[in-house]
């Protein structure tokens, strides 16, 4: 839990050799003796002092059909009617503890909504898929559960950009904003990922052999990671179908923002002996931001795509300042 200052409070210091009292409020008046008594007592000052603060975050778990899932709203209770909430989608296998590099300087300007998915830290297990239909729909049930109505700007990083591509096909009318955190690419083909090995004089020969070893060949069942290797399978369907269930779904016509992390962070000692990485990296980048910014294109609202050279795929970690500030200003254009 977390606590800010509750605004108007009012707070008084004052001395008298050798006594300390501190006023916080009229009611509240702590004198002490010595300096030994005066630290014991200030730390206890500052605990009941936090308690005395209004909260602007909470955290819970709820329950959803069975399946405790772990929740943390901040600044919920201070929403006015109709104001806008930053709903936020985590990476593959991610807790909602990622995203806190920007949260609490976003939770100045809006509500924000944060969940971990089944399996994920602290939410309970599911053994099924995690399917793009079922996270959207598992989505809507929680919001709709916490009272918390539309509408919303999603913010997705990595697998949670596929998520929040499908909430916002299935429900286009709850959605005002969009923001893919480089995002796994949910607008990619088998033909678009073998033209970047062609781009950097692969083979045809090896660029069948990598499809084969990427797409289809089974992956054991990890019950013990089992949230993100069902991720990562769900992942591996959407790619071995060209994201046909994504694309099929409407693109709302809402503001856009892309975020792409432009540095290469595979350690040396990963990257592959059988084509130049960083050149295959580069092309990919060139080749995803061609078809986000047709995304971006599709909704008549437009947006913004953002290339950060110096942030890795992590960008709201590595460059919080440049992400925070952007969604500020989407958030600043509906009160226009």
């Amino acid at each position: 839990m977390q606590f800010s200052a509750t605004k108007g409070t009012k707070q008084k210091v004052t001395t008298a050799n050798p006594s300390v009292n501190l006023a916080l409020n009229p009611k509240l008046t702590i004198s002490f003796s010595s300096t030994h008594h005066m630290s014991i007592r200030i730390l206890t000052l500052l605990a009941l002092l936090a308690c005395t603060l209004s909260a602007f975050s909470q955290e819970k778990m709820v329950n959803l059909n069975g399946v405790n899932y772990h929740v943390l709203t901040k600044s919920l209770d201070k929403r006015k009617p109709g104001q806008l909430v930053l709903v936020f989608e985590n990476g593959m296998g991610m807790g909602l503890g990622n995203w806190n590099t920007i949260t609490d300087s976003l939770a100045k300007n809006a509500p924000v909504f944060l969940y971990d998915r089944q399996g994920v830290e602290k939410s309970e297990e599911v053994f099924q898929l995690p399917t793009p239909q079922k996270i959207a729909v598992n989505l809507k049930i929680l919001l709709t559960e916490l009272k918390i109505e539309p509408p919303y700007i999603l913010v997705g990083h990595s697998m949670g950009g596929v998520y929040v591509r499908a909430f916002a096909g299935y429900y286009p009318n709850d959605v005002a904003g969009l923001v893919f955190v480089d995002p796994a690419d949910f607008t990619e083909t088998k033909a678009d990922w073998n033209q970047i090995f062609r781009t950097i004089g692969v083979s045809e020969k090896q660029i069948d052999e990598m499809l084969i070893k990427r797409l289809y060949t089974p992956s054991k069942v990890d019950s013990s990671r089992y949230a993100a290797w069902s991720e990562g399978q769900v992942l591996t369907d959407l790619r071995k179908n060209d994201f046909a269930a994504l694309s099929s779904l409407p693109i709302p016509q809402v503001p856009i923002l892309f975020f792409v992390g432009g540095k290469l962070e595979v350690p040396m000692e990963r990257r592959s002996k059988e084509y130049d990485h960083e050149r295959f990296f580069e092309v990919k980048n060139s080749s995803n931001m061609l078809r986000w910014r047709r995304f971006i294109h599709s909704s008549n609202k437009g947006g913004a795509l953002i290339y950060l050279s110096n942030s890795g795929h992590f960008v709201h970690r590595d460059d919080a300042a440049m992400v925070i500030g952007n969604i500020r200003m989407m958030l600043k254009a509906f009160e226009k």
